[in-house]
């Protein structure tokens, strides 16, 4: 078996800590007013109102809990690896298979977008999205389709298929993939 069908993890380049962080207060708010309306809320009800009132204010912290959980879950799975001549990229929910000799012809590069603003990615067509974490099929400044996994924006892998699909990997050692190319 050859590195190429190994199903070996790239490294990236960056941190799930502060996307975690923002997860967990941009949850963490509604889910305190979510309970403290339904709880006040439920003292002030009529005694035949309590159990209704009783039922959502159960469950309204539960469904925020556990979006929150699923979400943690999918950056938890964040993820670039080569298998059976194929990058797979799990960008939190769900993954993408592309075929190496598809990304052949035109290479990889790296990009820093902070500086090449062209290639950011400004609209979520479907993912995630948190400060410090963009995961997912995204609509780039230039008008292009990507699929994105972004931690850090500065060393960014950009590839593009063949179909004009982009892809955008925050690599901690590109050259290992540039290599897996090159073959």
């Amino acid at each position: 078996m050859s590195d190429i069908d190994a199903g070996r993890a790239l490294a990236l380049n960056g941190s799930l800590r502060q996307p975690k962080r923002w997860l967990m207060a941009m949850m963490g708010i509604p889910l305190i007013a979510a309970a403290g309306a339904l709880i006040v809320g439920y003292m002030r009800a009529p005694p035949s109102a309590n159990a209704p009132m009783l039922f959502a204010a159960t469950i309204a912290p539960l469904v925020i809990l556990l979006a929150t959980a699923m979400i943690l879950r999918s950056l938890n799975h964040a993820g670039v690896y080569v298998d059976q001549g194929e990058l797979v990229i799990r960008p939190g929910m769900g993954h993408k298979r592309i075929a190496l000799s598809a990304l052949r012809k035109r290479g990889l590069s790296v990009v820093n977008l902070n500086e090449r603003t062209e290639l950011k990615p400004v609209l979520k067509l479907w993912g995630t999205s948190l400060p410090g974490f963009a995961g997912g099929r995204f609509r780039l400044r230039n008008g292009d389709s990507a699929i994105c996994l972004l931690l850090d924006r500065s060393g960014v892998s950009y590839l593009r298929c063949d179909d004009g699909m982009a892809v955008l990997l925050p690599l901690r050692e590109p050259e290992q993939l540039r290599a897996l190319l090159q073959r």
